[in-house]
């Protein structure tokens, strides 16, 4: 009986207050502002009835009482307490409320479109101009399921399933957001009990658009075909200057006519079939890859005929001067140190040596050319016959002053991707003197080299190059971690030889292409500094320090052991990879007047691990992995924690240990009831 009653009692709260069997929440109309409100008595639509609606202008589009949606029509009821509640606008006590007839009717008002709303638009229209329809792409076309496509007659739309009306751009975002962010429909969509019925949301920004737009302020794309042209032979320049772009020329002595100065260049290939012109100021570099070595030879020999048949305008030429004034070309020899070698004048060298590279370098005061080198680099002894011909051009400008200028890596900090810095300590001729670094005190004569070179690796062989200029340096921020192989020719076993001594000169050209230049131990690292600035400043300057990971142990020496049963060659203690770590800060310097500069705090160089190398006297030669990484730490950011990682990964392999011993013990259970059942 109580479930009955409780029962009856839920009913009676539940029961319509109307004969209707179904309740919706429909939506309000619109209402003129500018009239009083006059009370309307509840209309209802009953099933099978209809509706007669005041025919509404067209400029008021936005009226959805009297525009034609593709959605399907939905019965709706307007009670009298509409709900939500919308504010009722009071009339203002200066103006008389205005009483209206039931014959006359006010004209619908157009009204801001409501952001949740999706725009109705009418079928008929009597101008073009005020015609959309969204899905309307094809004129004088009927398209397929576009019901407000106006080119669709009557008949076709009735097999149609319409596709929904796009709202405006600055509506559809909005709508969006509710429909499938927030997942709740807006009420036009899904009357339902839950439904977005009005939005309080802002209207979008719209930002104005450019009334003087200018094209040729921004970038454009450089033309692809530019190297495919030839530029014809200019008439020479009446000026007495170089510009900044400008072919450089070249005069032929014996037929009294000049020519431009061009090098191989590639494009889209690694074949060099296109020429390129030599401009004043403007660096190359070019790499091409040559069938076989009489190709790169006879390539080398072209140039080498023409520098030596032509000589280089310093000026433009002057048809008006009767002398030309122009400069010998000078071939000299760069070896891998950076010192240059050049024969003396009148000495005619003939080169008859591998070539790896031509530099083409011009002194120059930025008007002139003063001076012109073509710069031959050797090529490596080939250890592979598999191994590509590459040949290297590069034309570089430098200034009369260039020699004395140091180095540098910023204005002042570091650079992002600059070079490191490094310095040594000169040799002292007493204990008294003064502590100079090379980098302020070099000579002219014999410059030092002030960055940290680190070695490659070619691309077949794999073996170990290192080469002193600016691309294979260690870079600012840059972590990296490069290995090759050293190769060296097997030592002589013999019983009575000093192998202690192989092994240490073995562990000193490791030492060679791992610890900076000109360092062959790791007691000259005491003498090496880093700057600390990009632009080296006296005081600036810290030492490498050096760390063994073996608990403050003193670095064991090498030894060498020789096994007269085996024949063979041990040496011990042997290093074969570093690692280079700096921290960095972001500094404000010059009391805090420049901020953010790069700074270095800190720097050291770890060892790695310890090895045991053993010879066999049977082999020829000696195939060493070596191996450098570089890190930079940088002392703001927030370190990893190590011992949360240790934990978990403890938690981790406890909880499969558990898991394992879980399943033992089913496994175990099983098998005693099996034996229990038989």
């Amino acid at each position: 009986m109580d479930k009955l009653l409780l029962l009856s009692v839920l009913c009676l709260i539940t029961a319509p207050s109307t004969p209707t069997h179904a309740i919706k929440i429909g939506i309000s109309q619109h209402y003129n502002t500018t009239a009083a409100p006059t009370p309307t008595p509840p209309s209802t639509t009953e099933p099978g009835t209809s509706t007669t609606t005041t025919p509404v202008p067209v400029s008021s589009m936005t009226d959805l009482a009297s525009s034609t949606s593709p959605l399907p029509e939905v019965a709706t009821s307007t009670p009298s307490n509409t709900f939500p509640p919308r504010p009722q606008q009071k009339p203002k006590a200066t103006d008389a409320p205005k009483t209206t007839t039931p014959a006359e009717v006010a004209p619908a008002e157009a009204q801001p479109l409501n952001a949740t709303e999706t725009p109705k638009i009418s079928k008929n229209f009597p101008d073009d101009s005020f015609y959309f329809c969204s899905c309307d792409l094809r004129s004088k076309m009927c398209d397929l399921n576009c019901c407000c496509d106006r080119d669709c007659p009557t008949e076709t739309r009735q097999v149609f399933s319409c596709l929904k009306v796009s709202a405006p751009p600055q509506l559809l975002s909005r709508l969006e957001d509710f429909q499938y962010t927030h997942g709740l429909p807006t009420c036009q969509i899904n009357d339902g009990w839950l439904c977005v019925f009005r939005s309080n949301t802002k209207p979008a920004k719209v930002k104005p658009k450019i009334k003087n737009f200018d094209a040729s302020q921004y970038k454009k794309w450089p033309d692809p075909l530019g190297a495919y042209e030839t530029e014809p032979a200019l008439p020479p320049s009446l000026s007495s200057l170089y510009k900044l772009g400008q072919p450089l020329q070249l005069w032929h002595p014996e037929s009294k006519q000049w020519t431009t100065f061009d090098l191989p260049a590639a494009y889209e290939s690694s074949q060099c079939h296109l020429k390129q012109l030599v401009r004043h100021l403007q660096p190359m570099v070019s790499n091409c890859l040559m069938r076989d070595q009489a190709q790169l030879q006879e390539s080398v020999w072209a140039i080498l005929n023409l520098t030596a048949s032509h000589r280089l305008l310093p000026k433009p030429r002057d048809l008006e001067e009767q002398e030309v004034d122009s400069l010998n070309i000078q071939v000299c020899q760069k070896l891998d140190n950076g010192r240059v070698l050049c024969p003396e004048s009148g000495n005619d060298t003939q080169w008859d040596i591998p070539v790896e590279s031509l530099e083409l370098q011009l002194i120059h005061n930025f008007t002139n050319i003063l001076e012109a080198k073509l710069l031959i680099r050797e090529a490596p002894a080939e250890e592979d016959d598999t191994e590509l011909n590459w040949m290297h051009y590069a034309v570089t400008f430098a200034t009369v002053n260039e020699s004395l200028a140091k180095p540098s890596s910023g204005p002042l900090g570091y650079l992002a991707g600059s070079p490191v810095i490094l310095s040594r300590m000169l040799p002292q001729n007493t204990s008294e003197d003064q502590q100079l670094l090379s980098y302020f005190h070099a000579r002219i004569d014999d410059p030092d080299y002030h960055w940290l070179p680190l070695f490659s690796r070619k691309p077949r062989s794999g073996n170990c190059q290192r080469k002193l200029d600016e691309e294979q340096v260690l870079r600012f921020g840059v972590d990296l971690a490069k290995q090759c192989l050293l190769h060296q020719a097997a030592p002589l076993l013999q019983e009575n030889a000093n192998h202690t001594e192989f092994c240490q000169s073995l562990q000193a050209e490791i030492w060679k292409k791992l610890l900076p230049h000109n360092c062959s131990s790791l007691d000259e690292m005491t003498q090496v500094f880093v700057s600390q600035l990009g632009r080296p400043h006296p005081e600036s300057w810290i030492p490498i320090q050096l760390y063994f990971e073996e608990n403050g142990q003193e670095v064991p020496p090498v030894q060498g052991f020789y096994d007269e049963v085996q024949q063979s060659l041990s040496c011990r203690n042997m290093f074969l990879s570093v690692g280079y770590e700096f921290h960095m800060a972001d500094v404000a310097l010059l009391e805090g007047r420049v901020p953010h500069q790069n700074v270095l705090q800190y720097a050291r160089i770890v060892l790695g691990q310890r090895h045991d190398l053993e010879f066999d006297g049977s082999e020829q030669h000696v195939e060493l992995p070596l191996g450098v990484s570089a890190m930079f730490y940088n002392l703001e950011k927030n370190r990893p924690n190590g011992a949360a990682t240790v934990i978990a990964y403890q938690i981790v392999v406890l909880a499969m240990l558990l898991f394992w011993m879980a399943l033992k013990d089913i496994q175990g259970r099983s098998l005693e009831m099996k034996e229990y059942l038989i």
